[in-house]
């Protein structure tokens, strides 16, 4: 039996054995899931109390309340507005966010410091409502169930365990690109719904990029999939276009609210000190140079400006503009 061949039955037979497919809430699909809507609950929880106490959340309660009231907002949009969705920010300097299993949402301080509008804000969290909408986190996790009983059946009928493992990293790895793109799609939708112009997921991806081009890599290998700038992206751009149909975004983008909210935000650097975000009204004569020298950032600061200001690669803040530089 040829391998793929033998692979496709095996995986089928697990399907069969371990569950029937349940359908997705998004897009009323097939799709696997060994876990029920209670179990998810249960398991993000679970999670949700040992993240805590490994990352403490970020001791602000204004930014917290803002954040989760913008969370909340996206929420009800979702296609799962049903699940009492949890929203919290880390305090941590690394620029991330992810969803855990039964609505909770977690944004890194260090995320923050790099968006730029209230808009961009619920991208982010619309792009996690998006994956928890889905249940892509439930489908991975069963996937992952199925797939370790198909290596261990394999291997012993081919003796080659460590070709299926990298055959299953391989196979994970495209279908977690997928769920992200469809996570983009579904965050564009809630901004449409929510009154955004959805085309702010479009900035949160340029942002990441900028932010993965000035650190000097492709930390997350899914935004590589973007060989062009967002918004000149065209399977983005249909998925964009696809949200406008839910509203064209008559609702405020709220920069200023935003930068004003984060305002003081505390960055720690990881010897015992810490740094703030400050804004400041751009004089004439002004540019990310001459503020760079007053900023406490280091290694190319007026570059890294550009990039904390959603002005990556080449662009100047504009007399009476509000920016953010680094205290």
């Amino acid at each position: 039996m040829r391998l793929t061949t033998l692979i496709s039955s095996i995986l089928l037979s697990s399907t069969a054995l371990l569950a029937g497919c349940s359908v997705s809430p998004v897009t009323g699909e097939k799709q696997l899931a060994l876990m029920s809507e209670a179990e998810e609950i249960q398991t993000g929880q679970q999670a949700h109390r040992e993240i805590i106490a490994k990352n403490p959340p970020y001791q602000d309660a204004g930014v917290q309340a803002y954040v989760s009231r913008i969370g909340q907002l996206m929420a009800a949009q979702s296609h799962r507005n049903n699940l009492r969705f949890t929203f919290t920010v880390l305090d941590d300097p690394a620029v991330n966010a992810f969803a855990l299993p039964g609505g909770y949402i977690y944004i890194t301080t260090g995320l923050m410091a790099y968006m730029n509008s209230e808009a961009e804000l619920a991208g982010v969290l619309g792009h996690e409502i998006g994956h928890v909408a889905d249940r892509h986190n439930v489908q991975q996790a069963s996937w992952g169930v199925v797939g370790s009983i198909a290596t261990s059946v394999i291997g012993e009928k081919i003796g080659n365990k460590d070709l299926l493992n990298t055959i299953g990293e391989l196979g994970l790895s495209n279908y977690s690109r997928t769920q992200e793109l469809a996570a983009d799609g579904l965050g564009a939708e809630y901004l449409a719904r929510a009154g955004y112009d959805p085309a702010n997921m479009a900035n949160v991806i340029a942002t990441l990029q900028a932010y993965d081009q000035f650190k000097g890599g492709g930390s997350d290998p899914y935004r590589d999939l973007f060989s062009t700038h967002p918004n000149n992206d065209v399977r983005l751009q249909q998925l964009i276009g696809q949200a406008r149909r839910y509203g064209s975004g008559t609702r405020d983008a709220g920069r200023d609210t935003y930068l004003r909210q984060i305002d003081g935000l505390r960055l720690p650097l990881g010897n015992g000190q810490t740094v703030q975000v400050r804004l400041l009204t751009v004089r004439p004569g002004d540019n990310f140079n001459s503020l760079a020298a007053s900023s406490r950032l280091s290694n190319n600061a007026a570059m890294h400006l550009r990039v904390l200001n959603g002005l990556f690669p080449n662009g100047e803040p504009v007399p009476g503009q509000l920016v953010k530089t680094i205290q």
